[in-house]
């Protein structure tokens, strides 16, 4: 099987120096990919700005895991686009910007005694339904959605709905940069599964055998 992921922040630019971002660490995303290449499946991974050293990147790539990276989501938008129609799977767990800067200012704003900055921002293109809206019925694809614990399940599956994905994995806020992660399950065709907390590594072999399955 062919699974296309992608993992980590993505920045909107504000000018050539400053830009919006968030938390993602891509280790999600880094250990299904080295879990899904370990028992034999053509893995590429498009990972954002995050730093190899923090994600294990060096053995992505003695499993054979094709990797691509990307800093907007604009940038990833353009990956998605090459690389979708060549896979099986999608898993988008990165963690795309909600929003960017409606205008980018060329070099570097500036500060003057007493100044202030106001932005505006547009909503960035939501790529995880872009892609859903376009699959092959031979293709299947999986979001992620992280939300507060307290309306976890009715947003998850709001999501699942809306963007008309084939499963999706939720999760709560305090997992993000954790090395550990206490998952949903949802499908279209009304799985739920509750596999317990354990490391994103052991839930990385779990949801490879789930991607199987699909």
């Amino acid at each position: 099987m062919k699974i296309l992921i992608t993992g980590g922040p993505t920045r909107e630019p504000i000018d050539a120096v400053r830009y919006i971002s968030n938390r993602s660490s891509g280790k999600m995303s880094v250990a299904l990919a080295h879990a899904a290449a370990q028992v034999g499946h053509e893995v590429t991974l498009l990972l954002g700005p995050v730093e190899a050293g923090e994600v294990g990147l060096p053995d992505l790539t003695k499993a054979g895991v094709r990797l691509d990276r990307f800093e907007s989501s604009s940038d990833l938008e353009g990956l998605l686009k090459t690389h979708w129609s060549n896979h099986n799977v999608l898993v988008m767990a990165a963690a795309v910007a909600d929003y960017r800067s409606k205008r980018v200012t060329m070099g570097k704003l500036t500060k003057g005694p007493g100044s202030t900055l106001e932005l505006s921002l547009g909503p960035t293109p939501d790529l995880v339904a872009a892609m859903a809206q376009v699959k092959r019925p031979d293709q299947r694809v999986v979001a992620f959605a992280l939300e507060q614990a307290a309306n976890l399940e009715n947003r998850a599956l709001k999501k699942l709905n809306e963007k008309a994905v084939d499963a999706i994995v939720a999760n709560s806020l305090e997992t993000m940069g954790d090395d550990s992660i206490e998952p949903l399950w949802l499908t279209a065709s009304g799985v739920r599964e509750l596999p317990g907390h354990m490391s994103k590594t052991a839930f990385a072999r779990w949801l490879t055998d789930k991607l199987t399955s699909l």
